[in-house]
């Protein structure tokens, strides 16, 4: 990448970066077979054509692509009329993806970015499915389970192809996600539709992406997060340090975190929880337990209940025309109250996904605890597998109140300072 283009890119604010996206990637997309107006590109292509850019928005707003799209609500055309598989020729290939797409969107409330995302990956799948096999006859191997082992051997066929194009499967996390991706369609067609077997089985051993990936995702640890609220001098400093690493809010949830969705008691006898609108959370469930934070949280209500004309965000704005703080202003005060506590991972500042990572880390170790703890009970039941306990024996309020008393430990004091702090 030349000076000239690392230039041009860090001038770009954020309606720049959009206008960039429309000017200059949407016709690359749609030389590329592919539809801006239905779909967004996957992260591989998008690093291959436009590497910069990928940069520039993960430097200057901490966004992956697919923050970006959701902001800017890419795709413009979320429920589109089955266009992308006009040039599927087989009818009830075409029309299971589609009512398979639209299942995602309308029963099981998934982010429209997600949608797009499969979308894009069955559309490339397909195209090179029917590339390989001279078919784009996807469902009618399926119908017979004597067809199995050669209809395998068409889907690897296909993935052959597709792992050697450097724009699309590039790393084994890509590869796996993608394959993933793809395997969740023939897993609904086996579901709920005519499939005798999922075709995609064992893909990943067949291939060799069996293994685990190296992650490179860092996360704060328990006294830095302590550092970061004991540094916070507001009660909305505080608050956003809270939803980030004791709640594990987006901060974009935080920026518009409102009244109507907490409880009506911050006692944790009454097990308070966040209430998200269906759909208002991408890859999230629709409600988030409060498992510490619940004095700030408390305070800072009270606080702004006293105001007049307060419009019910926590962290309400008077110059924004949402009526609450932008997600870039959670990011920066994320930022700024880190430099100010001085706190780093590795040589970098760390932002709000460092936070939530922390929240993730302690949750997941919480939750493999209270399966530990009822390991006894599933062996009675002859499972193996004390998650199966965990589901189907315990009530939701029942296993929100055992991973509550697990986090007690891991969570207490981080959130709790004598120092007084400014409203």
């Amino acid at each position: 990448m030349s000076n000239t283009e690392t230039t041009r890119y860090a001038t770009m604010d954020r309606d720049d970066c959009e206008t960039f996206y429309q000017d200059e990637i949407a016709p690359e997309m749609r030389a590329a077979d592919l539809d801006p107006d239905r779909e967004t590109p996957s992260y591989a292509w998008l690093n291959r054509k436009f590497p910069g850019f990928v940069k520039h928005l993960k430097r200057s707003f901490d966004l992956s692509p697919g923050d970006f799209y959701d902001e800017c609500g890419m795709p413009p055309e979320q429920d589109g009329d089955g266009a992308p598989f006009a040039f599927v020729g087989h009818g009830a290939t075409r029309e299971a993806i589609e009512e398979y797409l639209a299942e995602l969107s309308d029963r099981r409330g998934r982010a429209a970015a997600t949608v797009s995302t499969r979308r894009s990956v069955l559309r490339q799948y397909l195209r090179t499915y029917e590339q390989v096999n001279d078919t784009d006859d996807l469902l009618s191997p399926l119908l017979d389970a004597t067809e199995q082992s050669d209809e395998m051997d068409r889907v690897a066929d296909a993935f052959d192809v597709l792992r050697r194009r450097d724009d699309a499967l590039t790393t084994i996390a890509s590869k796996q996600k993608y394959a993933q991706e793809v395997r969740q369609f023939y897993k609904h067609q086996l579901a709920f539709g005519p499939a005798q077997y999922d075709p995609t089985e064992k893909l990943e051993k067949r291939f060799g992406w069996d293994v685990t990936p190296d992650w490179d995702n860092p996360s704060l640890d328990a006294d830095q997060v302590r550092s970061l609220y004991v540094t916070a001098e507001t009660l909305a400093d505080r608050l956003l340090v809270v939803g980030v690493c004791g709640w594990g809010l987006r901060p974009s949830e935080v920026a518009a975190l409102h009244v109507d969705q907490l409880p009506d008691s911050f006692d944790p006898i009454d097990d308070p929880y966040i209430e998200f609108g269906e759909g208002e959370r991408k890859n999230g469930p629709g409600t988030v337990t409060l498992l510490a934070g619940l004095d700030v949280l408390r305070d800072r209500t009270d606080v702004l209940a006293d105001r007049e004309n307060w419009n019910g965000y926590l962290l309400p704005s008077a110059i924004a025309e949402a009526g609450h703080v932008t997600t870039e202003t959670v990011r920066r005060r994320f930022k700024n109250l880190a430099c100010e506590a001085d706190v780093t991972v590795g040589d970098r500042t760390p932002t709000p996904k460092f936070g939530r990572r922390f929240w993730y880390t302690t949750y997941t170790r919480a939750v493999e605890r209270v399966a530990e703890r009822v390991s006894a009970v599933a062996e009675e039941q002859g499972s193996d597998d004390a998650s199966v306990v965990l589901k189907n024996y315990l009530s939701e309020d029942e296993r929100r109140r055992r991973r509550r008393e697990e986090m007690r430990d891991d969570l207490e004091g981080l959130f709790r300072s004598k120092a007084r702090c400014s409203r």
